[in-house]
Formats: C-alpha cells, structure tokens, sequence
C-alpha cells in the first residue's frame, strides 16, 4: 500500500513516535473507534470523545472484541481519571468542551474531522467547534506533545474547517509551536489534508522525521 495514499495511516503514523505505554492521549471525534483502539494498544490512556450515542456503542463494542477495558464518564466525578483502571474513557460531549474533562497532560491529541463512517452525513464537525477544540488541545498537551488534526475539504463544512484551522495554526506563537500541514500538490484540492502541531521543547524542536530545509 503506497501510505500517501492512505491519509489515516499517515497521521497515525506520525503520532506513534509521540507516545508509549507511558502516555495519556485523547481522541477527540472517536467515531466507530479505530483510532482509540490503535491509542489503546499503545498508551496508558485513552480519552475518546464523540457527541453521536450510535458513534460510541460501536467504538465500546470494537473494545470489548478486542480485550480493551473501557467506561463511559461518569459526571459524578471531578475527572475523567478519577478512580479507575481503564485503558479507555468515553466522553459524549462535544470536543470544544475537552478542557472540561481532562486533567492530565497528554502526550497526545488527535482529530480525524467530518462525519461518522456509515452514518448520518448531516452530523459533521463544524469549524467554531474545532478551532475551539484545537486550542484547548495546545493548550493541555505536555510539552513535546503533539496534535494531530486530519480535514477532509471536499465537503462543505471541512472546507471551512479547513480554512480555519489553518489560520488558526499560522498564528501560533512560533517560538513555543511547530506547525507542519500536508499538502497534495497533483491531487485534488479536496483531497485530506493533515495538520501537525508540536508544543517546544526548546525553540529549535522539530518534529521527528520531517527535514526541514
């Protein structure tokens, strides 16, 4: 499989040289849970947020077959880890809200944008929502931490996704942030893109596996 090709593996990708067993990481657009399961398998803790009830039945089944101990978020709780074990945490609420529930640093955030796979396509993710969502992300990652946001601009509402989150990240402070986005030169201008986000270690940090000229 030529993995330019494959936009989600490319993202997931990227993100592994992010985290290890020792690493909180979030998902915040669970969808059916295949990203949260890939995080699952490799971090201490998975945060998944979702806002569709049909979205996080299938991502809880796609634990259970798999041998991933999960729960939903109780709202009785100060926090999402608060008293337990589980590798995952299901939060139904809206990403914007993310600061909401997560008081830990994690090592990573991840966004794969649009609507849920086999389901309504009238229920994406909007661009006030996400840019919201992807400043509380920089905001709560750990230092040397990375968000991984992936757009999809060939539909209405992820073109001005796209707009906005681009312009978001373009005016980060460069001296605390990186920001690397995908660019397909010969395809279509509705083809994925994907936009890299690293907090600073120091001002000469760059991420892993990129060479910059």
């Amino acid at each position: 499989m030529n993995i330019l090709q494959d936009t989600t593996r490319l993202a997931l990708m990227m993100c592994e040289k992010y985290i290890d067993e020792e690493s909180d990481a979030v998902d915040c657009t669970c969808g059916r849970g295949n990203d949260t399961l890939f995080l699952a398998r490799k971090c201490r803790r998975v945060y998944s947020f979702d806002i569709q009830e049909e979205a996080l039945v299938s991502a809880q089944q796609l634990m259970s077959a798999n041998g991933i101990s999960w729960r939903v978020w109780n709202h009785k709780q100060q926090s999402a880890q608060s008293g337990s074990e589980e590798k995952v945490i299901f939060i139904k609420d809206n990403h914007a809200y993310l600061e909401r529930y997560i008081n830990v640093q994690p090592a990573l955030v991840i966004f794969n944008l649009g609507y849920l796979p086999g389901g309504d396509k009238r229920i994406t993710t909007v661009a006030e929502n996400t840019v919201k969502a992807v400043k509380a992300a920089v905001d709560v990652i750990k230092v040397g931490g990375l968000v991984c946001v992936t757009i999809y601009p060939g539909h209405e509402e992820g073109r001005k996704e796209f707009e906005a989150i681009k312009t978001f990240a373009q005016n980060l402070e460069k001296n605390k942030f990186h920001c690397v986005m995908t660019d397909m030169l010969n395809q279509s201008s509705a083809a994925p893109q994907i936009l890299w986000i690293t907090k600073n270690k120091n001002n000469n940090r760059r991420l892993p596996g990129i060479v910059f000229l």
